[in-house]
């Protein structure tokens, strides 16, 4: 089984030699003038996109002046744009209405414009096509294909993009936000005002209702957070379920297994939050019974247009019998699958799943996606359980949508549900893990690596505020307008001091071993203690790496900083187009990490307690037999080990093996503080 990419490393990777690397996602480099030239490009076609013949005039004439058809020969796959031209001359969705890539017609839509940019011989032609298609496409479609084109195509690698949240700020904040924010020019009602910027103060959901008996209410803040929904956004996106592998050089063959690992271990990351304030797990649901929580997301569509909404205890509607009885089939089948150890492809015959590749081959059947060895028996339960659980009526045609906030990448983590359908999907994991036999003794303990001392620095969360540039998500008259309003919403986040972990590791030889660690549970919500062979699955890793230690003591640190694939939050881009500007100017130069984006680092602890809340780090090394590296264009590259994702964790556990030199239970602290410099050391 291929690799250990765990929480915050999900994303379509490219398994390569390691002599092949020519960097780490933490790598810096100096953006040369050809990298600068695309960068400054490519945020052009993000700028107001639903107002192209206001802002950048310049962009615009190139986009009404080119021809796709006159200009056939620039694309390496003609096949590629008949198609798209065959299809868009019997329409698109039109501009202006709302999309979701949870609806057929509008993924094939999607799907043949992307390859339309994709397949475009060089930049140039890539960039004109953009130029035309932000004019003439709906203005989702428009941006999910852009993603999608930038982050493939080889001549675009480590573009940075713009976070989701600065151009579509309604998949993001509530209604009176946005509300607030477009009168900012209108009526001048906005007192807070930081040099040439206008501040909102946001809340978060439901903060003027009274529904003190809605525990969800306190989890607000995280399931809410930007940087967290931006990040899955950015997950989704890059790993989507409508693109062939083969065709496009996603890494196949860790693909659904990622899809399934990835999703466990946000849930845990959720349950941790949950635990912070004193919830127990999520309860189970029937989906013939009342769906326990409900959601009142109080935000709007772009067009105007209300989320829908989902009362408390309240049963599937009438017009989701339809999706409720496929999704009921569909789970009988992943469940026979599973106990029988088969699943059927699409010619009928048995492919057997108790192998390494069978978890692989069990997560592209429960996603649905494009590498789905049988699509029609199997559809994707994911999609069909986000169709029922948003409560959202369905179109009168296939352009009037009105989807529910489990439809859309951007805010599907904000909704209560989308936990409850991935605990679900996690008992699929845990059902076919049962299957596999505990680690023996000699692949978990190794008797020459020995930690002698692991400690912690002093753990502090706290909340902080950020400011989120939206103007670019805003209507404007003007290109002056366009160019000088700044609106910012600002809201407290989570977040907490840098910390080090220190280790004493004695080694028998002088080798190259993995060191992991993992965060959990100590307790659950009533104060009792859990036992490890049960509370493992509600373990998460925040941290892996590879290095070198010699024969006897070794004292090692890692700083909170370092932790594999963590991102500060994202400067504006506003700042870093200027940035750019300057770069092309020959003022300064611009240097940039090889990657995109990134799990927010200020997110890895759940938020603690005055006093202390009580956790467990599990600390696991482990010799490197067989070094190597995964490649990414979002999260950049990485050495791991080749083992099974979640290893050691990802079977169940027989405690007698796990109670090796080369393991270490460390119990932690963790604090919050309402008044803490960031900037301060103690």
């Amino acid at each position: 089984m291929r690799s250990l990419l765990l929480l915050l490393a999900f994303v379509p990777l490219c398994l390569v030699a390691a002599e092949a690397s020519s960097g780490y996602y933490y790598t810096e480099l100096t953006a040369d003038q050809d990298f600068l030239v695309k960068q400054k490009k490519i945020y052009n076609l993000f700028y107001h996109v639903s107002q192209p013949h206001i802002v950048n005039p310049d962009l615009y004439k190139e986009g009404k002046d080119y021809s796709i058809e006159a200009n056939i020969n620039s694309y390496t796959n003609q096949d590629a744009v008949n198609n798209f031209l065959e299809l868009y001359k019997f329409g698109f969705l039109p501009r202006g209405e709302i999309f979701s890539l949870l609806y057929p017609k509008l993924v094939s839509e999607t799907k043949v414009l992307f390859k339309l940019f994709f397949y475009a011989k060089d930049f140039e032609t890539f960039y004109k096509t953009a130029a035309w298609a932000r004019i003439h496409i709906n203005e989702g479609q428009f941006i999910c294909a852009l993603y999608q084109a930038v982050l493939r195509r080889p001549d675009t690698i480590f573009i940075q993009l713009p976070p989701s949240y600065e151009f579509y700020p309604h998949a993001f904040f509530n209604s009176e936000v946005i509300e607030a924010a477009k009168n900012t020019k209108l009526y001048n009602k906005i007192n807070a005002v930081e040099g040439n910027s206008y501040i909102i103060r946001a809340n978060y959901s439901g903060w003027y209702l009274n529904r003190d008996y809605d525990t969800e209410m306190t989890l607000k803040y995280f399931i809410e957070d930007i940087g967290l929904n931006a990040y899955y956004f950015f997950l989704r996106q890059n790993y989507p379920f409508w693109l062939e592998s083969d065709e496009f050089g996603i890494e196949k063959s860790t693909r659904g297994e990622e899809y399934l690992y990835h999703h466990k271990t946000l849930y845990n990351r959720y349950n941790l939050e949950r635990l912070a304030n004193g919830l127990e797990k999520v309860e189970d649901f029937d989906w013939n019974s009342e769906f326990y929580p409900g959601y009142y997301p109080t935000m709007v569509y772009k067009n105007g247009l209300p989320f829908p909404q989902r009362p408390h205890w309240s049963k599937i509607p009438h017009y989701k019998y339809k999706f409720l009885h496929a999704v009921q089939a569909v789970e009988r089948r992943i469940s026979d699958a599973i106990d029988s150890g088969y699943v059927i492809d699409g010619d009928g015959k048995q492919i057997k799943i108790d192998t390494p590749e069978g978890i692989n081959i069990l997560g592209n059947i429960i996603e649905g996606n494009a590498d789905s060895c049988n699509k029609d028996f199997y559809d994707s339960y994911e999609i069909i359980a986000r169709r029922i659980l948003g409560y959202n009526l369905e179109p009168k045609t296939p352009y009037q949508i009105i989807p529910s906030a489990m439809e859309s990448y951007s805010s599907c983590m904000r909704d209560p549900a989308f936990y409850r359908l991935y605990k679900r999907i996690s008992y699929f994991y845990y059902r076919y893990k049962t299957h596999l036999k505990p680690y023996h003794k000699d692949e978990v303990i190794y008797p020459g690596l020995k930690f002698e001392s692991v400690d912690v620095d002093k753990l502090v969360t706290y909340f902080d505020d950020f400011d989120a540039t939206i103007s670019n998500g805003l209507p404007v008259t003007s290109q002056a307008e366009a160019d000088t309003l700044l609106v910012k919403v600002r809201q407290p986040r989570l977040n907490h001091k840098p910390f080090t972990v220190h280790f004493t590791l004695n080694s028998d030889v002088a080798q190259k071993v993995a060191i992991q660690i993992f965060l959990g549970p100590k307790y659950d919500s009533q104060h009792n203690m859990l036992d490890f062979t049960d509370s493992y699955k509600y373990f998460y890793e925040i941290d892996y790496w590879i290095t070198d230690v010699v024969a006897g003591s070794n004292k090692l640190e890692r700083n909170s900083h370092d932790f594999f694939f963590v991102r500060p939050d994202d400067e504006p881009s506003e700042i870093f187009y200027k940035r750019v500007e300057k770069a092309l100017e020959g003022t300064e130069k611009l240097t940039y990490k090889q990657n995109i984006y990134g799990f927010p680092e200020r997110l890895l602890l759940p938020k603690g307690h005055s006093g202390g809340s009580p956790y467990q780090l599990f600390i696991f090394v482990s010799p490197v037999k067989n070094q190597i590296l995964y490649q990414s264009r979002l999260f950049g590259n990485y050495q791991f080990d080749n083992r099974a994702m979640g290893y050691p964790l990802d079977r169940p556990i027989y405690r007698p093996h796990f109670d090796g030199p080369n393991m270490f239970f460390k119990d932690i602290n963790i604090f919050f503080k309402s008044d803490v410099d960031p900037n301060s050391t103690s």
